[in-house]
């Protein structure tokens, strides 16, 4: 496990959500509760609604509540992002190496889908949607997880809710919340203010911010309202804003327009520093006070400060700079700062690989950019990095972006994505205005005239702030002396030569598909069911299970049209062994049944017997472990009648869970025996293991702790034997819980220390957290061991801070220590951390 966390990864507490949670929401709890609801259903769900309307407050609520559940909030960023991109990024969040260095990430939907499927998070998509993308992932990928969908438009084919402007009363508590107005503020004047921003949260937050920053009353900024020349159709966001912009001092306008100049919006302090030649420090304290006026959003990247404009404040910036002319110069000043950047960090460190990740966001968009002007010289330099920057690319997961900015440095037309992607969906066009011209006639209406000081305004113009100096500090942002331009390339380097890669031969998949359009032009319906078939075992193989079980439907459909029974038997093994591998319970024991009977139809056995295997595993997935025992000994019969002895021990070994889950664990421990036998004799070890283990368990539900201490025992040598940590580590805890019961609490206490040793190597944070718990709980049976139980629990809840185990098991420890303190007991000294504790005892298993 590295020891960094992407910024990526899934939110585990409310703070590690990419934006700061509301402390409260007004006027919002029935739409909460309509999307809770569909949430907790573990269906998609979106929230649309105009740019401003709160969605996202809504979102980041609902958000902070899943974050405490073990599967914490995966938030995710998209603009027009393509599958590909969001299969990598699922790569990075979940650390998964395997996902991220693919060169080809479709292939890893199977990976992405299991991936997602254990760790459960609820799964957040925000901003512009591919729709074509954001689909195929929810269907491929996040089937049965809580999805939530924000988007200003709704997207076609998911339900949503509809978020709206508030009402006046709510409207009027938000101004008082975070305006932090007087209990005497006037209703009057605070429903006027509601009522010209017209009950949009945003336009509302941003006014609330300026009467804060300000010490100004809703009196106060009723005047300042009305020095903004009127606009026709000008939206309350574009009023807000407007009248927000022009009450900060130089300073802030400055960074809040630098920011705009920026390719996606969002930035590291370090960056802005850099772009602007100003103090980190400085652009630190400007960007705390934009953060607490509501025009900026203040997130944490490795540690430091990533700061985000909302994407009204980001539009009205850029339309600001562009209006002036400032843009395109501006603009060019944070793509050579960035470069410049990405030279400095050009090095093999962890802290230097932080620096470069937190800005790859920005590096992608600036590239897209230029690009777009045909100018590839600053993507080469990026590349140059990037390949110079030791392991970084490999071990950040960065290679599927890599590749892009390869592609992109190669022709500026290419298209981005590199990858094929589908159609995307247009792009919301609902802006705080409907063209440039609404808010240029506002900055140019009397444009010479002084603003009131009254209430803390400045009186120069906006479009001239950039040729000035911010302060002593923020000193001409965009300067365009060349002296003082970034070098982008050192005399002797020269230009990077980057190869284009050659168009990729025609798939087997596409083949396929190919022949499938043929055949459906000929009216070759057999051909049809046959090519569905293939397509089908072709998407197993690639992990894409979802579109297999399409395909194995459609050649079902097709072999019942042509009357091919042997056809419609093999497909619906196919099905029946799919659906209960997804999880999808009802349909596979629909297909399992169907398919029984028409192998008794056809007499054929063996189809038979794999037919009632997956007719009781899908049983057993449905909790109905009474008529898996039936399908299972079914099939038991048919494998020994015809001297199958592989299947004969698979069958005996599934066939003693269903046993044990029937609460009969005699039977149990007889299949389990019988399977062990057989495993033997075949040389399967791992079977073999785990059978011995199932042995362990059943005999742990007979109380026969002895025998089942030594089953347990036997399974650990062999999981340690096959290097299945997984297996190990769930021996180890089984092993705990056997000596607990048999009153072996020295031996239990090493057991469980050993199994938290591989939690804390494979970085299992439920695992840690059980076996935490387990331990502390049996360490404070002794109350010399008080203290080291509470290393335990502290480390503990470092890795899950709201667990209620751990903090129940703190406030007792705590009340515990002064009691045998009080009571003259000697605690043990605590030396060394809670890993060290867990890893001391782990080495006597590997001298064993």
């Amino acid at each position: 496990m590295p020891d960094f966390t992407y910024y990526e990864a899934p939110a585990r507490n409310a703070r590690e959500l990419p934006h700061k949670v509301p402390g409260k929401l007004h006027g919002r709890d029935a739409l909460m509760a309509q999307v809770y609801s569909a949430l907790k259903s573990n269906k998609p769900v979106g929230l649309y609604g105009a740019a401003g309307v709160g969605k996202t407050s809504i979102a980041l609520m609902l958000a902070s509540a899943y974050s405490e559940l073990p599967g914490g909030a995966l938030w995710l960023r998209v603009k027009d992002s393509s599958l590909e991109e969001l299969i990598v990024r699922v790569g990075r969040a979940f650390y998964d190496n395997e996902i991220t260095s693919a060169e080809q990430p479709l292939g890893m939907v199977g990976a992405v889908t299991t991936t997602l499927a254990s760790q459960k998070p609820l799964i957040v998509l925000d901003g512009v949607h591919n729709l074509n993308a954001t689909s195929q992932f929810i269907s491929r990928c996040a089937a049965g997880l809580p999805v939530m969908l924000i988007s200003n438009e709704p997207l076609e084919g998911w339900p949503g809710v509809n978020i709206g402007k508030l009402d006046a009363a709510p409207s009027m508590d938000l101004l008082r919340q975070f305006g932090e107005l007087a209990a005497n503020t006037s209703e009057d004047d605070l429903d006027e203010v509601a009522s010209i921003l017209d009950y949009n949260p945003f336009a509302l937050r941003i006014a609330a911010g300026m009467m804060r920053a300000n010490k100004q009353s809703p009196a106060d900024y009723l005047k300042a309202f009305e020095q903004i020349p009127s606009s026709a159709g000008a939206s309350p966001q574009l009023l807000a804003l407007t009248v927000a912009f022009k009450s900060l001092n130089p300073a802030l306008q400055g960074i809040m327009l630098l920011m705009g100049a920026t390719f996606d919006g969002s930035a590291s302090a370090e960056l802005l520093s850099a772009i602007s030649g100003a103090p980190q420090e400085t652009v630190e304290s400007v960007m705390k006070m934009l953060t607490d006026q509501g025009l900026v959003d203040t997130d944490s990247r490795y540690n430091e400060p990533y700061y985000t404009l909302h994407e009204l404040a980001y539009t009205f910036a850029g339309t600001w700079l562009r209006g002036s002319g400032k843009l395109d110069s501006t603009r060019e000043k944070v793509r050579d700062s960035l470069v410049a950047y990405a030279r400095k960090y050009s090095m093999d460190s962890p802290g230097a690989h932080n620096k470069l990740a937190c800005e790859m966001d920005q590096i992608m968009a600036m590239a897209r950019w230029s690009a777009d002007q045909g100018d590839r010289e600053p993507i080469n330099q990026i590349v140059l990095q990037l390949t110079q920057a030791g392991d970084f690319v490999s071990e950040r997961g960065y290679l599927y972006e890599l590749l892009q900015l390869r592609k992109l440095s190669a022709s500026h037309t290419t298209a981005f994505p590199a990858y094929p992607t589908p159609v995307a969906a247009a792009p919301s066009s609902d802006l705080p205005f409907e063209e440039d011209d609404d808010l240029e006639d506002i900055v140019e209406a009397d444009e010479a005239d002084a603003l009131p000081t009254s209430v803390g305004m400045v009186s120069r113009p906006p479009e001239d702030l950039l040729e000035d100096e911010l302060d002593d500090d923020l000193e001409d942002i965009v300067d365009e002396d060349e002296d003082d331009e970034p070098e982008l390339l050192s005399e002797d380097t020269g230009n990077v030569v980057v190869p284009v890669i050659p168009a990729a031969p025609l798939t087997p998949l596409a083949k396929l598909q190919a022949d499938l359009r043929t055949a459906k032009q000929a009216g070759d319906m057999r051909r049809e069911a046959e090519l569905h078939s293939k397509l089908g075992d072709l998407q197993v193989e690639q992990g894409v299970d979802t579109e297999a079980l399409v395909h194995y439907g459609d050649a079902l459909s097709a072999y019942e049209l042509v009357e091919d029974k042997r056809g419609e038997l093999e497909t619906l093994d196919k099905l029946a062994t799919l659906a209960v591998k997804t999880e999808n319970t009802g349909a596979a024991v629909m297909h399992a049944t169907r398919g029984v009977k028409l192998a008794e139809e056809l007499s054929d056995d063996e189809s038979r017997m794999f037919l009632l295997t997956a007719l009781g595993d899908a049983q057993q997935q449905a909790g109905e472990s009474n008529a898996a025992v039936k399908a299972y000994s079914q099939a038991l019969e048919i494998a020994r009648n015809d001297g199958d002895s592989q299947n004969d021990a698979l069958l005996l070994f599934k066939l003693g869970y269903a046993h044990l889950d029937n609460s009969d664990a005699d039977a149990a421990a007889q299949s389990w025996e019988q399977a062990v036998k057989l495993f033997q004799t075949q040389g399967k070890r791992a079977y073999e293991g785990k059978a011995l283990g199932g042995l362990g368990t059943a005999y742990g539900e007979l109380e026969r702790w002895e025998e089942a201490i030594r089953f347990h025992t036997s399974a650990l040598y062999i999981a340690r034997e096959m290097k299945d940590r997984e297996e190990e580590s769930l021996q180890l805890s089984y092993l705990g819980y056997a000596c607990t019961q048999a009153n072996k609490l020295g031996e239990a206490v090493t057991r469980y220390r050993q199994a938290l040793h591989l939690a804390y190597q494979m970085d299992k944070r439920a695992d840690i957290v059980t076996a935490v718990v387990d331990l502390a709980r049996l360490l404070t049976r002794s109350r010399k061991h008080l203290s080291i139980a509470e290393l335990l629990v502290d480390d503990g809840l470092r890795v899950d801070p709201n667990n209620r185990d751990l903090t129940r098991l703190k406030e007792k420890l705590g009340v515990d220590k002064v009691a045998a303190i009080g009571d003259g007991i000697e605690l043990l000294p605590v030396s060394g951390t809670a890993k060290d504790y867990a890893a001391n005892a782990y080495k006597l298993l590997e001298e064993s």
